[in-house]
């Protein structure tokens, strides 16, 4: 996949390109009112950039860079004299935002919108950083005896940036009762997430592209779907459908997760839908327990799991029957930690946990393994009883997400025999 730069490097994304001894310069339009100023000193080998992104040189000077090697000199019409905005952001300056009467082809006018956003994403970064710094030096506690509209506040200005899913998190703040027992320990999980971002945001230059499009996702800027079925790593397997929750989003909102695992790639896949209204139904064909084949598109991401349908998935007979996992929490715990260096906002961990029992203990439903390590199981008493009782006392198998404090149960397979959660 090209880098953001080598994306970027191309003449329409450009106007007003001119060379003056040795300077070369020119405009990036990113939007109606912004537009970055661009100049290279083939002297000295300096690229300058007026964008307020860092580090220097950003990923415009590096694409404005590749610009210049790739195409022919006479893409740079001489200059008689060069431009004031050219000398003041060689000295450090800005320059004065000029529009181009010039119509951009669709591609120019998708890469100037991202470049838009990603401005509005900086100012909200900032707002961000001011946030932060004054809620942890009045301290977290505070936060508690705050207006209501505490989080509301940031969590608006966020959205105004276009970083709808940072924004999301701080309105979910909102519904943690002050009296819950994890209150801090939720509400510090959302900062030390939102701070995560601010500090990969300032160098996302130096991250790996797949990365990238994980903080994207955090952000909030969303992949087209077109793009992922176009460009996204395809395979083809027998999936397993291992399982799948519903979740009431916002109010007319409803969104179901549906975990899906190859038989060949041993790779889980997570199927993600939304529907609006209250009467809205999701697609079938997605029943936990069933078996299905077919290839799948995923998102690009340091650790993929988010997938797409290209086409259709053919319905195999039979039922899931075993599933393949970790025979210890051990491993579990470690794939967990590992996986979390890869991808640090990973808000799911999909794990099949095999020959393990499940027992009460303290009014807590508790998961052990034959190594007698045990992990606190994330599901209600009914459903507790009811796994208990599907194992007689037996080691079953079971499949869950895993938030790395507690496992939220979603099937388990006992004597061949496969029950959803």
């Amino acid at each position: 996949m090209l880098s953001r730069a080598e994306q970027l490097a191309e003449p329409a994304f450009f106007s007003e390109c001119r060379r003056y001894q040795d300077w070369v310069f020119a405009l990036l339009p990113v939007s109606v009112d912004v537009t970055h100023g661009l100049l290279f000193d083939q002297t000295t080998q300096q690229a300058y950039c007026s964008c307020p992104f860092q580090p220097k040189p950003c990923v415009h000077a590096l694409a404005f860079q590749q610009l210049i090697r790739q195409q022919p000199p006479t893409l740079f019409s001489v200059a008689e004299q060069i431009p004031d905005w050219v000398v003041e952001l060689q000295k450090g300056g800005k320059p004065t935002p000029l529009i181009t009467g010039t119509a951009p082809s669709r591609e120019a006018q998708q890469q100037k919108r991202y470049l838009e956003r990603l401005d509005r994403a900086e100012h909200g970064f900032q707002d961000l950083e001011l946030w932060l710094l004054d809620t942890l030096h009045r301290g977290l506690a505070t936060a508690v005896s705050e207006a209501p509209d505490f989080y509301k506040n940031i969590a608006s200005r966020l959205a105004d940036a276009s970083m709808r899913g940072l924004s999301r998190n701080f309105r979910l703040l909102e519904t943690i009762p002050p009296d819950h027992p994890d209150w801090a320990g939720q509400t510090l999980a959302v900062l030390a997430d939102a701070a995560l971002a601010l500090q990969a945001f300032r160098v996302r230059d130096q991250l790996p592209e797949a990365l990238i499009s994980d903080l994207e996702s955090v952000i909030g800027i969303a992949l087209k779907k077109e793009t992922v079925l176009a460009e996204g790593e395809r395979i083809t397997d027998r999936w397993a459908v291992t399982g799948a929750r519903e979740e009431q989003v916002e109010a007319q909102l409803r969104m179901r997760r549906t975990w899906l695992l190859g038989a060949k790639s041993n790779r889980f896949a997570l199927h993600l839908e939304y529907v609006h209204g209250a009467g809205a139904a999701f697609l079938p064909g997605f029943e936990p327990g069933v078996i299905l084949e077919g290839a799948l598109a995923f998102y690009p991401s340091a650790w993929p799991q988010r997938a797409l349908v290209p086409g259709s998935l053919a319905v195999l007979p039979g039922r899931i029957k075993k599933m393949p996992g970790f025979d210890l929490l051990e491993e579990m715990t470690l794939a967990y930690a590992a996986t979390l260096g890869k991808q640090p906002w990973l808000t799911q961990f999909p794990v099949v946990l095999n020959d393990v029992l499940v027992y009460l203990e303290n009014n807590q439903f508790r998961l052990c393994d034959q190594a007698d390590k045990s992990i606190p199981l994330s599901t209600s008493e009914a459903a507790g009883w009811a796994l208990t009782a599907l194992g007689g006392g037996q080691p079953l198998t079971v499949f869950g997400e895993w938030t790395g404090e507690a496992l939220l149960v979603m099937s388990a397979v006992a004597e061949g025999r496969f029950v959803r959660f």
